[in-house]
């Protein structure tokens, strides 16, 4: 009996830390993943890296700046798809994105 408990104690931890891995991690965006069109796309670098290279179709909100924008403008019905110039950006702004939105969140580096 006590086998069995542990067992099913087990699969349930296993199943509960599944959902929320997938939920809360960040994805980087791959050629597996889901078209552009899919995704609402921000550029949260700089200003001025964002103008010396700009994303396709990114709108332009630096992370500074994001958790006003997300207040105050941004609506999006789809998956986002943040360009940062390094993953600990795009982890502070998946942060504040999921608070305000809860949608899946992946990312690309900026060449």
């Amino acid at each position: 009996m006590l086998e069995l408990s542990i067992v099913v104690t087990g699969a349930l931890i296993f199943t509960i830390f599944r959902g929320f891995y997938h939920t809360f991690v960040l994805k980087p965006f791959t050629n597996q993943s889901p078209s552009r069109d899919d995704f609402c796309v921000i550029d949260i670098r700089d200003y001025i890296s964002a103008h010396r290279s700009p994303y396709p179709g990114a709108e332009n909100i630096p992370l500074s700046y994001l958790q006003r924008a997300l207040k105050d403008r941004f609506q999006c019905t789809k998956d986002i798809l943040l360009v940062t110039d390094d993953k600990r950006g795009a982890k502070l702004a998946a942060r504040m994105i999921r608070k305000k939105k809860g949608k899946n969140i992946y990312y690309v580096k900026a060449v």
